[in-house]
């Protein structure tokens, strides 16, 4: 399975590897497109993309400065790069895009970065030892 996110309205999960990503949990999107209703986001931009867009800067943001929202990723992170399945629940439709997505690509590209500072690190190491 390895990382998905799902809709907190149609599917029940439990257990560590499970995070809830809407508002109000940490990791959740200050942006909404929905302007017909009351929600709990801090501001309303005028297209889901835009608020998903925002969101990733948010991230980049918020990863470093923010001790609660580095820790839940962080913790997100190691479970991934140990190879346990993830889940993320939202409101947002799986058929859908979501700053849940964004989530899935920041935990992909620290993992891709990982694995390419290990490469190097190898080869420079069989290169010393030769």
């Amino acid at each position: 399975m390895g990382i998905r996110r799902f809709n907190v309205m149609e599917e029940e999960h439990f257990g560590d590897n499970v995070y809830l990503i809407h508002r109000p949990f940490i990791l959740s999107n200050p942006y909404t497109h929905i302007k017909d209703k009351q929600t709990k986001a801090m501001f309303v931009v005028n297209t889901r993309d835009e608020a998903i867009e925002r969101y990733s800067h948010y991230f980049d943001i918020m990863y470093g400065k923010n001790i609660k929202f580095t820790q839940e990723f962080d913790e997100i992170y190691e479970k991934y790069r140990k190879g346990e399945d993830i889940l993320l629940g939202c409101y947002c439709s799986t058929k859908e895009s979501c700053h849940g997505d964004i989530i899935i690509k920041k935990l992909q590209a620290k993992l891709l970065k990982e694995k390419v500072a290990e490469a190097k690190k190898t080869k420079k190491d069989l290169a010393i030892s030769k």
